[in-house]
């Protein structure tokens, strides 16, 4: 397992300006369809990492987790993945979290989220996190 904080503390000791790539799943079958080329192009420029975002309440889980595991996998770059549990039950963080162990996706940034569109605070939903 490569930890991407070994890799940002290794580029700092040796001097080494990094950067990473951030992607958001895109919307529609056109725009995945042109992703997967466009992040090969952007990844010879060198990235230290790229990391894939993750919709609330698990709004683009499967896209979100299928762009991690091709960018890893297909496109040979470290993959941070975005888990953002707002409106999400334990068990579907429990299955992706699995899903990402069984796939190598090792680097995972766990975020509380935004609150979701039209409410102004945040707040736990039934049976989620607290």
């Amino acid at each position: 397992m490569v930890k991407i904080a070994d890799k940002l503390e290794e580029c700092t000791k040796n001097g080494q300006v990094y950067f990473s790539f951030e992607y958001f799943p895109p919307k529609t079958e056109e725009g995945l369809a042109n992703l997967i080329p466009r992040m090969k192009k952007m990844v010879s420029y060198g990235p230290q990492f790229c990391d894939i975002t993750w919709g609330a309440g698990g709004s683009t889980a499967d896209l979100t987790q299928d762009i991690a595991i091709r960018m890893k996998e297909e496109v040979g770059v470290e993959t941070m993945m975005h888990l953002t549990c707002t409106n999400m039950l334990p068990e579907k963080v429990t299955t992706a979290l699995d899903k990402c162990k069984e796939k190598g996706i090792d680097n995972i940034l766990a975020l509380r989220g935004d609150p979701p569109k039209g409410q102004e605070k945040w707040e736990a939903v039934e049976g989620g996190f607290e």
